[in-house]
């Protein structure tokens, strides 16, 4: 099974309304999924060789922290709602905001998850009293100190390798006590040392909200027909500022876009079917993909593998036990 598909499905196993879009070509498999609890956290590490574009929404009332945690440069740059993401960075950490962002291949994240409560209360306890009036309902991206990132960076790379290599001693009480004791102060001292508005990313990137509200459309309308007229006419955008706007944040221009979305549709339809169920060229022509060849070229070329493999394949849930799925998930 190709690796997105099974890490998309955990994903809505945890409950976390999130949809992958992988923007190269080629089959998913190196990419590795880790998830274990350390209550009240969760934490999460992604290991991803491809290019990939997340959008979805937030758990309500929870507080996120994505941080990369191999930074090196990176031909294409790490975008989060278009902006572009320095490597002393914590994004997504505006409560309730959507997610959008974009990252290169090869790349490794890391993700903290933690009730707005218990992270008040942490700050509480830590000497950061009103930590929610200065920082939560700010910007979705946070420059913060580069000695903090890199301290909180080296204590999430040792939990994930302590949840591979021993994950029976990280279910343990007291090591779960000492974890909550390590980590909160990193995180905190991390989201705190860029909570000054001259450290915040604060700019909007140009016609990123243009493209998001495209996109949204697009999401509701997948099998619509439409031209590029049509989407600068839905987008209220010429034809430049649209084009210009899917190439500056998705490296594409808006046509090459929809075929995506539409490729991924057409595979969930595939991978949801039973063998002999359903008619792949009918269900490409429902997509707006009259032409068998070049739709069978296109997508063998984005997945790495002809639409009657993904047929044969098996979609099945995955099974999370006591809070973890394995890092060979994928």
């Amino acid at each position: 099974m190709a690796c997105i598909d099974e890490m998309q499905t955990i994903f809505y196993a945890l409950s976390l309304d999130t949809h992958f879009l992988q923007l190269e070509g080629g089959s998913f498999f190196a990419s590795q999924l880790l998830v274990f609890e350390v209550p009240p956290l969760r934490l999460m590490r992604l290991q991803i060789d491809k290019r990939l574009h997340t959008i979805g929404s937030k758990p309500k009332g929870m507080f996120t922290v994505t941080v990369d945690l191999d930074p090196r440069p990176f031909e294409v740059p790490w975008r989060s709602h278009g902006q572009v993401l320095p490597v002393n960075s914590l994004f997504g950490v505006q409560v309730n905001a959507d997610v959008h962002f974009t990252v290169p291949a090869n790349v490794t994240i890391g993700v903290i998850f933690i009730s707005v409560d218990a992270l008040n209360q942490w700050a509480m306890q830590l000497g950061w009293p009103g930590f929610e009036g200065e920082l939560l309902p700010s910007s979705n991206v946070v420059l913060t100190n580069p000695n903090s990132i890199d301290g909180l960076r080296n204590y999430l790379r040792q939990l994930f390798a302590l949840a591979e290599q021993a994950p029976d001693q990280l279910r343990l009480p007291s090591t779960q006590r000492l974890v909550r004791e390590d980590l909160m102060p990193l995180l905190l001292e991390a989201l705190i040392s860029g909570a000054s508005p001259t450290q915040r990313v604060t700019r909007i990137p140009a016609r990123i909200e243009i493209v998001k509200d495209l996109q949204r459309w697009l999401h509701v309308n997948p099998t619509l027909p439409v031209t590029l007229a049509d989407l600068c006419r839905e987008a209220h955008a010429s034809r430049r500022t649209l084009i210009q706007g899917f190439q500056d944040h998705l490296g594409m221009g808006p046509m090459a876009y929809v075929k995506l979305l539409r490729l991924h549709g057409i595979r969930r339809q595939l991978l949801a079917a039973e063998p002999g169920g359903l008619q792949i060229g009918a269900v490409a022509q429902g997509w707006g993909f009259h032409n068998a060849g070049h739709f069978a070229a296109d997508y063998r070329r984005l997945f790495g593998e002809s639409p009657r493999d993904t047929l044969q394949r098996s979609l099945r849930p995955p099974v999370l036990k006591s809070g973890f799925t394995p890092a060979n998930a994928c």
